[in-house]
């Protein structure tokens, strides 16, 4: 791997996946990683993937993983189950001379020109991070209201906007800003969920600018279960509740939290029972917006919603039954 890094004059980027039971969602972004406009004469790229299943990992499905892609990679199993343990895996295997850290997740697939966007948009002056879009790729046609929403998308950005955070589901990161400030994902999020937007509030309160790459797009892969009322209440109850998590742990912003869990389900029981009527998609935003708000105000009574237990995600993987 030195040999190839001293043939090469571009940045070195280590483009992190935890990976989990989803072994043709894997072989699918490492067929899309495959395709990257740059070339090994411009940069030097490692993947580095933490297989969160030990006893039924992806390499059992696929085989040699290395032989599935362009770029040299390092492949691991993690036995601590949880999200957070398998992230900071990537990061405990990302090489040291790493000029950049990107976060993907083993869900999607990415355009071809992603890699040059998100390098792009680094190089934007006071840049620690970058956050592409996602656009959602339904197995099935969702309702109309999931469209009518865009639940299941990010952006679309105008290209170098500050953001107020980042998502592990797009993202790049200043890898001498992981290492000088010894970052790595919160562990009270290992099987919660969250971490992300925990670990981004972090990283711009240390200082520098998040940006958005608007062009390095990123496709997300919806099963049909997730474009139901059910799965998406449980994601927007666990998102209030994430946010009033690193309000607590913050020590800041905890009263006006509280407030909010109080006006998103105020504003939701208006929606739902006065604006929605003739209306699904209002309706469904209001019955979200109610449920947000109750995440917030159970995360300020200290109650964790365990949206990344190995049951719930295996429920998830399978199809939600």
């Amino acid at each position: 791997m030195s040999g190839d890094r001293a043939m090469t004059s571009g940045p070195h980027i280590a483009i992190c996946v935890a990976t989990y039971l989803r072994p043709e969602g894997l072989w699918s972004l490492i067929e899309s990683l495959n395709a990257q406009t740059l070339g090994p004469d411009q940069v030097h790229v490692t993947l580095v993937i933490a297989d969160n299943a030990p006893d039924a990992t992806a390499a059992a499905s696929l085989g040699d993983i290395q032989q599935l892609s362009r770029w040299p990679l390092i492949y691991v199993t993690e036995s601590e189950r949880g999200i957070v343990a398998a992230r900071n895996r990537t990061l405990s295997e990302a090489p040291m001379d790493a000029d950049f850290i990107a976060f993907l997740d083993d869900d999607e697939v990415v355009s071809d020109r992603w890699l040059a966007e998100m390098l792009k948009t680094m190089a934007l002056p006071d840049t620690v991070a970058a956050q592409g879009p996602v656009e959602p790729r339904y197995r099935q046609t969702p309702p109309a209201w999931v469209e009518a929403l865009n639940l299941f998308r990010m952006g679309p950005y105008e290209q170098g906007a500050v953001l107020v955070s980042a998502a592990t589901n797009n993202s790049m990161v200043r890898a001498s800003v992981i290492r000088d400030r010894w970052l790595r994902f919160d562990p009270r999020f290992n099987i919660t969920g969250g971490e992300d937007e925990e670990f981004f509030t972090r990283l711009r309160a240390g200082g520098g600018t998040i940006r958005a790459a608007a062009d390095a797009l990123v496709w997300d892969d919806v099963p049909e279960h997730r474009a139901s009322i059910r799965w998406l209440r449980r994601r927007w109850f666990r998102k209030g509740n994430t946010l009033s998590r690193i309000a607590l742990i913050r020590r800041k912003g905890v009263k006006m939290r509280a407030v909010k869990s109080v006006g998103a389900m105020g504003w939701g029981a208006v929606m739902c029972l006065c604006l929605g009527f003739g209306s699904r998609a209002r309706w469904v935003r209001g019955l979200l917006e109610i449920y947000r708000g109750a995440g917030m105000m159970a995360g300020l009574l200290r109650f964790e919603f365990a949206e990344y237990s190995s049951a719930a995600v295996k429920v998830d993987r399978v199809g939600g039954r």
